[in-house]
């Protein structure tokens, strides 16, 4: 019978239909209450971790700029380690740099003096050797480690068993590394300097060790010398591969005027050197800011009864017409010339580095007057050294090697 015409019976099916509904509506809300229940502490422990995580990174960003900035501080300064024999200058340069970036009353000391290391760095193999022996590099190991006494501290991974992350980051900053440093090496062969010829030996071969070592493996190296001309010794070349035979060369037939396969002396014109290095580097393509001439003499200019040509550098500029003189010139005159040329490879963006030595030169006033009148002719990023014994011949060029890079490179 229709349950309609029977009221009591609905009446009865519909409680037990709401009861059902209710029953249901029930489990439903238990179930979301054991799903809240589980899940509200995961996603907790998930948004807590992001945290950590996203802080970490902070963290881990703040210390990879630290360390780079502490290697690039402390390597401006890796020239003062070749002129005093202490590293103190660059420690000190690195760490104060640290600590600018990350303060120690908050960060802890991120940089010890024990992870600032002096050596080489090889680009390639990529390799840092730490070694104090003419170092071209300085390696920074910034940290955040519990041993150092200064973890990162998490806000919530604590709970799951992590309070602390170390982090550690390490930079190298190379001098010339990578980077083309085409040379020409400016020999003075004159009488004048004769008895130094041991040492211009020893400062050839100190140079052409820097260039292939720390410089480009495409770099070019020559060698020139000059007396009253200039005379070609060693055409450019690779740096690398022509090493080894320059080296014997410079060691075996090397000497001053007038000995075996040396020219014939004929005073001492430091322009004809320079011109005859500026024609070689535009020959080659290489007469910019790539390219270096070092200029290794005692600096006094010597004027022989001879005539000069084009060649020795008697014109200001390749398109000058009248010469500073051709016969009868003075001393004064070949410095002229000297001053001109060192100003017209300016003009091309070719450095210019300068090496002085004594020489037969004597008094302290005349040894001062030439040393500076040779650190006037650098240009662009070259330098001036003043070597005037061997036994600190060591340190200059070693010194030379460090300013090299004029233009440092970040190599990790």
């Amino acid at each position: 019978m229709n349950s309609l015409r029977q009221p009591g019976k609905g009446i009865a099916t519909l409680r037990g239909a709401i009861s059902s509904w209710a029953a249901l509506r029930s489990s439903r809300k238990g179930s979301t209450a054991v799903l809240v229940a589980v899940a509200v502490p995961i996603l907790i422990m998930l948004g807590g971790l992001s945290v950590d995580q996203s802080y970490v990174n902070v963290r881990v960003s703040m210390l990879r700029h630290t360390a780079q900035d502490a290697a690039l501080a402390g390597g401006q300064y890796l020239s003062t380690y070749y002129t005093t024999g202490s590293s103190a200058t660059i420690t000190s340069k690195a760490q104060a740099t640290a600590t600018a970036n990350m303060s120690t009353a908050q960060y802890g000391t991120v940089v010890p003096a024990a992870n600032i290391a002096l050596g080489t760095w090889n680009s390639t193999t990529q390799v840092f050797t730490a070694t104090t022996t003419l170092p071209n590099a300085v390696q920074v190991t910034a940290v955040n480690t519990l041993a150092n006494g200064n973890p990162v501290y998490t806000f919530f991974a604590g709970a799951y068993g992590k309070p602390t992350v170390d982090l550690s980051t390490t930079s190298v900053v190379g001098y010339g590394t990578g980077k083309a440093f085409n040379t020409i090496i400016l020999n003075d062969l004159s009488m004048s300097f004769s008895s130094e010829i041991a040492d211009q030996r020893a400062a050839d071969i100190a140079i052409l060790n820097c260039v292939s070592s720390a410089a480009s493996t495409t770099s070019q190296v020559g060698l020139t010398a000059f007396t009253g001309h200039s005379d070609t010794l060693y055409a450019l070349g690779n740096a690398v591969t022509t090493l080894s035979a320059m080296t014997t060369y410079i060691n075996k037939t090397l000497d001053y005027c007038g000995s075996k396969s040396m020219p014939a002396c004929s005073g001492s014109n430091v322009a004809s050197g320079l011109y005859s290095a500026i024609t070689q580097l535009q020959a080659a393509g290489l007469a910019n800011y790539t390219s270096n001439i070092i200029l290794i003499t005692d600096g006094v200019p010597n004027a022989d009864a001879i005539t000069y040509a084009k060649a020795d550098g008697i014109y200001p500029t390749p398109t000058s017409a009248t010469p500073v003189c051709t016969t009868a010139c003075t001393d004064a005159d070949l410095w002229t010339m000297a001053v001109d040329q060192a100003a017209y490879a300016k003009t091309l963006g070719i450095n210019i580095s300068t090496i002085y030595y004594s020489g037969d030169t004597s008094g302290s006033a005349n040894i001062a007057t030439y040393s500076a009148d040779l650190a006037s002719l650098v240009t662009g990023t070259g330098i001036a050294l003043v070597a005037p014994t061997a036994a600190s011949i060591d340190s200059a060029f070693g010194a030379f090697c460090a300013s090299m890079g004029s233009a440092v490179k970040m190599v990790r």
